[in-house]
Parts: structure tokens; C-alpha cells; sequence
């Protein structure tokens, strides 16, 4: 998780939820009060120990927002929980990643970009069955972190998974529709790899550059033989905006194709929890509320709701802090309770590593409930893909 430490006054140290991140020392360098303790627990436990540390002169404390638990402990226990949560088969994932690492590395050459076309349009033919079978689509996304190379990659294939988790939602009797909103996901950016012939005039001040990719998208896509009007749409208009000031032709409201809307829309969602355009990625939970207040401006309502109900307001992978002190990761949601998902108890309410860990559902009628997010360990990392040959 990530390690958000501040200074907490000691006015304010038993009014915040968090760890002790580092051992609190007398001036003789005693431990006064050790790293790890959580302040749920010092409240229960100690509710004396502002007026002890002050005893001591010390005014301030380091606190983190973060509990005792890891990325890969969650992975870990994925498989043990019972019911089980499926994940999308990794290897198809590592296969997607390698081969689109080649179509960006021969755009230049005709028989390359065709030969990788077809092969991506053949792995997504795949995907349907696989997102349907992994419901907890935000757990079968890939971590581009540390993996900078491959991140154009990573980042359409997490964009192919959202578009098809939220087109089987608002279309499943429309299979072949679903399969072309996948595909439009998946090459909704490759105009972007013929970028290099442009950066010159990226590094001089011309962001407009950047606004070309769809175009350039769309005539790759024909170039190599592409006809189908719902790839072709999601490909050159999935930065269209619904209030009418998107590119490349500022299509508004229902003018703009319903693929180019599911990908817009899946395309925001990703961005937002990555670190392809943003300096710092935002949680999953903070990226539906931001993805909720651009829905009058940018997004199909309808299709932002689809993403809301199928994912939740806390997305599978969150690490939501409970109203008891316990803090836990939200496993997956119901569509008509979206305030109350299964989730996966880590750590109690002294800050104490739970084992075996717990599952408990959310009620509405029960005195648990979800009083912030603190992480999201949705993604999941991946090993770069090693070819047999």
C-alpha cells in the first residue's frame, strides 16, 4: 500500500484514523509509544496517552493512513475465499500486452500492423467469455507501474476488459456488438503510435498533436482492412464529448456512436487510475465519484450508471476503513446494493493482522458500515510475457 504519512498534532491524534508509523521516543530514548499501534486501538486502550506524550514534550506524531497488509497478501487470498472470486485467465493478458508491444514497434511496416490487427482481433473474440466469467473486472486489471514500455499496452487492454464488462451490461443480447466494443477498446489509441514522427512539434508547444490520434487511428484501422462501422466509431470518436466539445469533430449527445461512448467512458476510468497521463493515479472509489461529476458534460449518463452498478461505489480492490476500526477490501458488489459489497477483513480493530482473513457482507440494516477508502489494490501486476520460441 502506500505509505501516506503526516504529522498529526496531538490535539488531533485521537480524531484521526491510522497507524503509528514510527516509534515515538522519551528523551532518553525510550519507546513511549512503538510504530504499528493503530489509534482505534489507542483510543480503547489508552485514551490517556496525549497527556503522557505531552508529559514528554512531544507535540506531534507520524501517522499513516495505511494497515498492516500488502498487495500481494490480497492476491494471495483470492484464492482461498470461498465463494470464489475469478480473475481473468493472466495469461491471455500477457499474450494481449506482447503482441500489441509489436504492433507498436513495426507501425511503420504494412504487413506487420495487418498481421497484429488480425491477431488482436482474434484474441478478442476471446474476451467475452472471460469477462463474463471474471464479474470482478477491476481485479483482472493490469498495474502498468515499473513497467514503462509496456504501458501504451497495458493501458488498451485495461480499456478492451472495461468496455466489454460495460457493454455486456447495457447490451447482453447484442453479443457481436459487445465483441466490436472490445476491439474498438482495444485499437482506441493506436493512431498514438505513429506519435515519434510528431515530436518535434509535441516538445515545441503544439498540444493540438495530440488531438490527431483519432484520426490517424481510424485510417490505420481501414488501412488493414477493418469495415465495421461500431470499431471504426469507438476508434475515431471515443474523445468525442456529450456536450459537444470533444475531438476530432464535436459530435454531441446521441450523435456520437454508442462504441465511441462505452470506450470513452472506460477510457476516463482507467486514465484516472493510472499513471499513463496522470502524475499520481486516483483510488477506484475517488475515480467513479470524479467519473459521476463529468457525467453532464463528457459522458452518456446512461452508460456512466452501467459502469456505477456493475462496479460499484467502492470497485473490487478498494481498501475501505469500516466504522468499527477494522479495515478490509471490498471483494465485489451487488447491483441494487451498491453500499454494501462482500468485503475481505484484513486487519481488526487494534491494527492487528487478521488470520485467517474474513469475509463479511455489508447490510443495510447493520451497524457496519464503509467510513472511507484508504488504498485500492485493484490492479494487479503482472509478469512480462516470455515467449516459447
Amino acid at each position: 500500500m502506500k505509505k501516506k504519512v503526516w504529522n498529526v498534532a496531538l490535539g488531533e491524534l485521537l480524531d484521526v484514523e491510522g497507524i503509528v508509523a514510527e516509534d515515538v521516543l522519551s528523551k532518553a530514548r525510550s519507546v513511549i509509544l512503538p510504530a504499528g499501534v493503530s489509534l482505534s486501538a489507542l483510543r480503547q486502550t489508552q485514551p490517556e496517552i496525549v497527556s503522557k506524550l505531552l508529559k514528554h514534550g512531544i507535540t506531534h506524531v507520524k501517522v499513516k493512513s495505511v494497515p498492516v497488509i500488502t498487495a500481494g497478501e490480497f492476491r494471495a487470498a483470492l484464492g482461498s475465499i470461498v465463494p470464489s472470486v475469478t480473475e481473468l485467465n493472466p495469461l491471455l493478458t500477457r499474450v494481449s500486452i506482447h503482441q500489441f508491444g509489436i504492433i507498436y514497434g513495426g507501425i511503420e511496416d504494412r504487413s506487420v500492423r495487418e498481421h497484429g490487427v488480425r491477431s488482436m482481433i482474434n484474441i478478442a473474440s476471446r474476451l467475452p467469455k472471460e469477462i463474463r466469467r471474471a464479474p470482478q473486472i477491476t481485479l483482472s486489471l493490469v498495474s502498468a507501474e515499473d513497467r514503462e514500455k509496456e504501458r501504451a499496452s497495458i493501458h488498451s487492454i485495461n480499456v478492451a476488459l472495461l468496455t466489454g464488462y460495460i457493454a455486456q451490461k447495457v447490451f447482453p443480447v447484442w453479443p457481436a456488438f459487445v465483441e466490436s466494443c472490445i476491439v474498438g477498446g482495444l485499437f482506441h489509441d493506436i493512431g498514438k503510435a505513429f506519435y515519434h514522427q510528431f515530436e518535434e512539434h509535441i516538445v515545441h508547444g503544439e498540444p493540438k498533436v495530440f488531438s490527431y490520434h483519432p484520426l490517424l487511428g481510424e485510417t490505420l484501422m481501414k488501412d488493414t482492412g477493418v469495415r465495421d462501422v461500431h470499431v471504426l466509431g469507438a476508434v475515431r470518436s471515443h474523445h468525442e464529448k456529450w456536450g459537444g466539445m470533444g475531438v476530432p469533430d464535436r459530435l454531441p449527445g446521441e450523435y456520437i456512436p454508442m462504441s465511441a461512448r462505452i470506450v470513452a467512458v472506460a477510457n476516463a476510468f482507467e486514465n484516472m487510475t493510472s499513471r499513463l497521463f496522470m502524475g499520481e493515479p486516483c483510488g477506484g472509489s475517488q475515480a467513479v465519484s470524479m467519473m459521476i461529476g463529468l457525467t453532464s458534460t463528457d459522458f452518456d449518463s446512461r452508460i456512466v450508471r452501467a459502469l456505477l452498478s456493475a462496479i460499484g461505489l467502492y470497485p473490487p480492490g478498494t481498501v475501505v476503513l469500516l466504522s468499527d476500526g477494522r479495515i478490509g477490501i471490498v471483494l465485489e458488489t451487488k447491483e441494487r446494493d451498491l453500499l454494501c459489497p462482500r468485503v475481505l477483513v484484513c486487519v481488526d480493530k487494534y491494527g492487528k493482522l487478521v488470520s485467517p482473513f474474513e469475509t463479511m457482507k455489508i447490510r443495510k440494516e447493520g451497524d457496519v458500515y464503509i467510513k472511507e477508502a484508504l488504498d485500492d489494490f485493484g490492479k494487479r501486476k503482472l509478469e512480462p510475457y516470455v515467449s516459447a520460441v
